[in-house]
């Protein structure tokens, strides 16, 4: 050293100087007497902020980014949401003991013995630098190691390596071992975007920290120095790995840890040879082994107020702030819809399937299909995709007559076409077919008669009809020109001046659908659809709480009224696909022009459910087994096929059943156009299907095909979009 103060070494100017005079510094009495000696330095943290190495200054370490936990219905974890560090803190008594002791006996025997910098260690790793004037050996403890993990950073300077020192001593002075030995154990990079020694455990052997042994203990120690030098998993470097997991055995045996029989067994151990990857969100990869109720879960907490004030404050919490998020989710209910899906043969990827189940009490989302596979396919066509409901959509129609005064056993035409006023129309008519003889309300509900609804809803008046569609929640969209020229589809309410509304020309989405059928299965209550029930932070402080917004949209009556047209209409209508062995059920087909989207909502006391089958262009003619088909057909046995096995384990419950009404009378329409006759030359005629589909056998089970990508231009308005049975 004598000759390095005068000048005698072959670097006379290295930083090598500096270093020697830290570390009798250290030896001496710490970062107080090496600041008198001129060794004072600002050390940008990670956050560019300047950190001092004045004694008197305290030393803020970065909160570490942590994982965000979501939970399930049953408290279960589903997935973790994580941006680009992997971390579930663990406090240090969940680390066994075993644990503990080999990382601190290969990387800092005498933790708990020194001042924040191992004066042995260091100085001999000062020899070995001399003769290169650089880094080449650490003498790093534990605590300078997390020095450089949250302050410093690894750049290999000798300049860093003094920093580091020196802020490790300062950091021991307030923090406890304990405090700092856990830290380090949560904050360390062990391989495969693994930080902290639970996430490894995950990652490597599929369980805890808790459950390991001498063996995977040893292994995670081994990785320390270099996780991808020493990466067990790799091919290329699996002997290495091995070879640097017996160091560590050694000094385990060395330190009289462990016996030479123990150390026999850990190496005979064999070393992991994949990675176990849990249902996780990313923020790059989104989800990997990813489900359509988990992203959607994600987009939701990304708009939570409650999780900050600004988008950047709100990616922060739920992906490096350690949430923990609990969901409506029902895993039986998501196995059950899957399995239901099966139902509609293979179709090479040209019709997809969506299912959303809701809650009728509260609005909870038990179960959700947004496509054919999230891997292939993103887009979630129940709560992205707008697609027309055709006849489902007469619901509506249906609550508003009801509501109005009108009774399931009021009568009105169905003759077939029928014409309306349309200023729009060249020859300003409108004409639809798709209707039968004057029946009652409920019969005209169950043969989906098109004529007779857009009658009703003339006579109620389309107002209401899209009032009430509006106040359960539905909207649909509509194309635009902005002020500049350019031109894009905006969400808007469901508009009233659709002559073809009652046939459901206006796209919708499917978990909206499920939400306002279960107004009826509630008692005239709307809940909008929900994911979310409760978020905290990693120490159970609320920061989120779900309140159910229910709304009186109708009165019992009128939903108890509906729910017996529609109950009806499952037991002797074109619904009849749907009926549960067990329990009472009541829903609405729904098929669009040219077969392009089928549909079957419905519900019962427990349970609302949409299903929506369709091109994805939204212009493909469903033909399944050379049949067109219709929302009689898979969508009610998908329908079926999911409830069934649902309600098998609840006990039944029957609808409660409405007041007697008034006897019923004629529903009087009055229309100069509309006089069942034909028009020479109509402008609009819409012709879509009615009345019962033949029967079929059941498609055999199949899988899911492949995704494509949905329309963004919506189908046309006015006549020329609508639904049949």
């Amino acid at each position: 050293m004598a000759n390095l103060r005068r000048g005698t070494s072959p670097h006379p100017r290295s930083p090598i100087r500096l270093l020697a005079r830290a570390v009798f510094a250290f030896a001496l009495g710490g970062a107080s007497i090496a600041a008198t000696m001129g060794l004072t330095w600002n050390v940008a943290s990670q956050s560019g902020r300047a950190i001092s190495t004045s004694p008197s200054e305290p030393i803020l370490l970065k909160p570490l980014a942590t994982r965000s936990i979501v939970y399930d219905a049953g408290g279960n974890e589903m997935a973790l949401l994580y941006a680009e560090q992997d971390r579930q803190e663990v406090p240090l008594e969940s680390v066994p003991e075993l644990v503990q002791t080999t990382i601190l006996t290969s990387e800092d025997a005498d933790f708990y013995s020194h001042k924040g910098v191992n004066v042995r260690s260091l100085v001999r790793a000062l020899h070995s630098d001399i003769d290169s004037g650089q880094v080449a050996q650490g003498g790093s403890t534990i605590t300078q190691q997390l020095i450089k993990q949250s302050i410093t950073g690894d750049r290999q300077t000798l300049e860093r390596k003094v920093r580091e020192a020196i802020l490790a001593t300062k950091l021991e002075k307030q923090m406890s071992k304990d405090e700092i030995l856990e830290r380090y154990l949560n904050t360390v990079y062990l391989g495969h975007g693994a930080y902290g020694v639970e996430a490894a455990s995950e990652t490597y052997f599929n369980k805890s920290v808790t459950d390991i042994g001498w063996a995977e203990a040893a292994m995670l120690a081994s990785l320390i120095p270099n996780p991808t030098r020493y990466d067990p998993i790799s091919t290329e470097t699996r002997d290495r790995a091995k070879t640097q997991r017996g160091i560590v055995v050694r000094r385990l045996v060395q330190e009289q840890v462990i016996d030479q029989a123990a150390a026999d067994k850990i190496n005979d151990t064999p070393l992991p040879t994949q990675v176990f990857e849990r249902e996780k969100a990313t923020a790059q990869a989104q989800l990997v082994g990813g489900s359509y109720f988990s992203e959607t879960v994600k987009q939701v907490l990304l708009d939570l107020p409650e999780l900050g004030a600004t988008a950047q404050d709100r990616y922060d919490a739920v992906f490096t702030g350690g949430l923990r998020v609990y969901t409506t989710y029902e895993p039986a209910a998501q196995q059950a819809a899957e399995a239901a899906t099966l139902k509609v043969p293979d179709s090479g990827g040209k019709y997809f399937v969506g299912v959303a189940a809701v809650d009728p009490k509260n609005g909870a989302v038990r179960a959700m299909v947004g496509g054919p596979d999230f891997e292939t396919s993103k887009v979630n066509y129940v709560t992205q995709g707008w697609r027309q409901p055709g006849s489902s959509f007469k619901y509506f129609v249906l609550m508003a007559a009801i509501e109005a005064g009108y009774v399931p056993n009021d009568t009105i035409s169905g003759a077939s076409p029928c014409k309306f006023p349309d200023p729009s129309a060249k020859d300003g008519v409108y004409v639809a077919t798709g209707g039968g003889k004057t029946t009652t309300i409920t019969g005209q509900t169950q043969v989906s008669s098109n004529c007779g609804f857009l009658r009703l809803g003339q006579t109620v008046g389309l107002d209401r009809v899209a009032d009430m569609a509006n106040r359960m929640g539905m909207s649909t969209i509509e194309s635009y020109t902005g002020d500049d020229g350019s031109t894009g589809l905006r969400e808007t309410p469901i508009p009233s001046d659709i002559l073809s509304l009652p046939l459901g020309s206006k796209e919708v989405h499917p978990v909206n659908m499920a939400a306002a059928y279960a107004t009826a299965a509630n008692d005239g209550i709307y809940n909008p659809p929900y994911y979310v029930d409760k978020v905290t932070d990693a120490k159970g402080k609320v920061l989120y709480q779900h309140q159910s917004e229910g709304t009186r949209v109708v009165s019992v009556e009128t939903a108890r009224l509906v729910t017996q047209v529609l109950a009806k209409n499952v037991t002797g209508g074109t619904g009849r696909k749907s009926a549960l062995k067990e329990q009472e059920s009541a829903g609405k087909t729904g098929t669009t022009q040219e077969n392009a989207d089928t549909w079957f909502v419905g519900y019962t006391p427990y349970l609302s459910t949409a299903v929506w089958l369709g091109s994805p262009t939204g212009r493909d003619k469903i033909v399944i087994k050379g049949r067109a088909v219709m929302g009689g057909d898979y969508t009610a046995q998908v329908w079926q096929a999911f409830n069934e096995p649902y309600h098998a384990l609840l006990p039944p419950i029957d609808f409660e059943p409405p007041e007697p009404t008034r006897k019923g009378k004629a529903i009087r329409y009055t229309n100069k156009v509309d006089k069942g006759g034909t028009t020479k030359k109509p402008t609009t005629t819409t012709t879509v299907p009615q009345g019962f589909p033949p029967g079929f056998p059941p498609a055999a089970p199949q899988t899911s095909p492949p995704a494509t990508t949905p329309p963004t231009t919506p189908a046309g308005d006015g006549g020329t979009a609508t639904g049949g049975n």
